[in-house]
């Protein structure tokens, strides 16, 4: 049975994510605490420092992770998640707006919880095409 996750910031130094698509979970399995397992909506971005990353959760909550974005990536559903920046990965369920600073340059995504993460801009039109259409269909 998975341990609850507990508010604050958690660190794992040896860790996986597995997602779990029939139960939408996404399950790390840390050596300290065992198995913790949370909703894959609730995860609203994941960013990088160095070789570690930070999962960012609705409710506050963080975890940091032992490994890259560029490992994390493909076990993450691609229906919910882009990839704007390099240090970054998005749930497009939490972009409030898109903002675009300069013309030829990329912009920011405002997340409903107030933080601003950046988009490259190499990929501003896709990201920007899928929230659209994401806000039309709601």
């Amino acid at each position: 049975m998975p341990q609850p996750f507990y508010a604050g910031n958690t660190t794992c130094q040896s860790a996986d994510l597995t997602f779990n698509s029939s139960e939408s979970m996404l399950t790390m399995h840390c050596r300290k605490t065992g198995p913790i397992s949370l909703p894959v909506a609730d995860l609203m971005f994941l960013q990088a420092t160095g070789n570690y990353c930070w999962l960012h959760w609705r409710n506050g909550q963080r975890l940091l992770l032992p490994r890259t974005l560029k490992y994390y990536e493909p076990q993450l559903p691609d229906a919910l998640f882009v990839r704007p920046h390099h240090n970054c990965i998005v749930n497009i369920r939490y972009i409030e707006r898109m903002e675009r600073i300069y013309p030829d340059k990329g912009g920011l995504i405002h997340l409903r919880s107030g933080v601003a993460l950046p988009i490259s801009r190499r990929r501003w039109l896709a990201i920007r095409q899928l929230y659209t259409r994401l806000k039309t269909d709601h």
